[in-house]
């Protein structure tokens, strides 16, 4: 890639809500579908996006309940609720074919979506999650939200107190992650940016019930990537393995220095392992 590519805020609405996504590369060129995990946002795939925009379209939602979309007014933030979300997202911006890539969260949906609709996803990239997880993820994600100050001072005194608990990721990947997962209350003080609503769901144990995705993954025809983090505590390496197994064509590649968070936590590793799937003939 030569030059510098940067990217478009957009907007579209889908299901009554005004949905943002960022908007990378040539409209021309193939397009690529980015879908973020629990307490993600589109900007979650910036190290991603920016150098491969020049070779792909790279749009990268910020789902419900997220970034600059809006947030559920019923509360549903269910794996379905998503789905929808992205069925209505490619009906209004009349996408027929595209890579789809989705991390925790983000990769469940592509799952799901890529089950029911098989002919229009040509290769599914899901980064660090299967349809069984770690325990011990689970208890550090659940540990975290409750943990979760509703407001901080500055945003210095949240950065510090994020850098404790994000150890393999570089300052300057901390603060864009916070910078668009945060936001200025109106007393002046720094709040989460997602609909406190997520946060409510997980304290209080409300989160909604998931389903078997064994086998609906076994119906997933196009080729697969399953990248998982060597330090990760979420995808456990015999799940990942048994994806490989169950999917028809699908392969696993793993990324150093690197946990749940992968493609923050080692963005040129992880930029790697994608480009050379992407690369590889079907």
């Amino acid at each position: 890639m030569t030059g510098h590519v940067s990217y478009v805020d957009k907007t579209v609405v889908v299901q009554g809500l005004t949905l943002h996504y960022l908007e990378w590369g040539d409209p021309s060129s193939p397009t690529l579908i980015a879908l973020h995990g629990l307490r993600g946002h589109g900007h979650s795939w910036d190290s991603f996006s920016a150098p491969m925009a020049g070779a792909y379209h790279i749009l990268a939602l910020d789902q419900r309940g997220r970034g600059d979309s809006d947030w559920a007014p019923d509360g549903q933030y269910t794996t379905e609720a998503y789905v929808k979300d992205l069925e209505g997202f490619c009906e209004a911006l009349q996408l027929r074919h595209f890579i789809l890539m989705g991390h925790s969260m983000g990769g469940r949906n592509s799952l799901v979506f890529t089950a029911r609709h098989p002919a229009m996803v040509t290769r599914l990239i899901i980064v660090d999650i299967g349809p069984e997880g770690d325990l011990r993820g689970t208890a550090r994600i659940t540990r975290e939200i409750i943990a979760a100050q509703e407001e901080y001072t500055s945003f210095e005194a949240l950065f510090e107190a994020q850098q404790k608990s994000n150890p393999l990721l570089l300052p300057e990947v901390l603060r864009r992650r916070l910078t668009y997962q945060t936001k200025t209350l109106p007393n002046g003080t720094i709040g989460w940016r997602y609909d406190v609503e997520i946060r409510r769901q997980w304290r209080e144990d409300r989160r909604p019930p998931q389903e078997d995705l064994w086998p609906a993954i076994a119906t997933i025809p196009c080729p697969t990537l399953i990248v998982r983090g060597l330090e990760t505590d979420v995808l456990p390496l015999y799940v990942a393995q048994r994806m490989v197994q169950v999917m028809p064509k699908a392969q696993l590649a793993h990324v150093e220095q690197a946990a749940h968070m992968v493609m923050e936590e080692n963005p040129e590793g992880f930029l790697r392992v994608v480009r050379d799937f992407l690369e590889c003939p079907a």
